[in-house]
């Protein structure tokens, strides 16, 4: 046998083959088809949808009734501790800018949200008698355009997102 016919063999027997995959793929997705519009049309399974709802609600329910009192009042004096701290660096710098509002999310962990605001009529003047406008703080910022991010814990991370060496 010559190669040429060997090679018209093989591809023949291929070409078989994959005749018989494309035929179990057709009679596998029929089925499945087939299942799927059953399970659709299938009462029961709207009924069992409908009451995994239900108990999905109540774990929402429940996991907020969990929360405690206590535990929550922790998180807000702690943030607004935070927010009065900020503000105070904010004013001894010179911004017009301080946190005017605090958001708390109850999640896991709890998410804490800042809303910063101008203490002036942003209008009337950009930048308020013995106010520093915000250009001028970021340009006086040590580390700027050295590659290094400085994280809100005070931690800097340079370019690759390691911590540089002393730090």
């Amino acid at each position: 046998m010559s190669f040429l016919d060997r090679a018209k063999h093989a591809a023949s027997q291929a070409a078989e083959q994959a005749k018989q995959a494309a035929e179990q793929a057709r009679q596998s997705v029929s089925e499945g088809a087939e299942k799927a519009s059953a399970a659709i049309s299938d009462p029961g399974n709207a009924d069992r949808a409908r009451q995994a709802l239900s108990r999905a609600k109540r774990g929402v329910a429940t996991a907020i009734d969990r929360i405690d009192p206590a535990v929550l009042a922790d998180v807000i004096i702690k943030a607004t501790a935070l927010q009065e701290r900020a503000n105070a660096a904010l004013k001894a710098k010179g911004s017009p800018y301080r946190i005017s509002e605090v958001s708390i999310g109850a999640a896991i962990p709890p998410s804490i949200t800042f809303a910063i605001a101008r203490t002036d009529d942003p209008s009337a003047d950009l930048v308020p008698d013995g106010a520093v406008a915000s250009t001028a703080l970021v340009a006086g910022l040590g580390g700027s355009g050295s590659g290094s991010v400085q994280a809100l814990d005070g931690t800097t991370l340079d370019e690759t997102g390691n911590e540089p060496d002393g730090a």
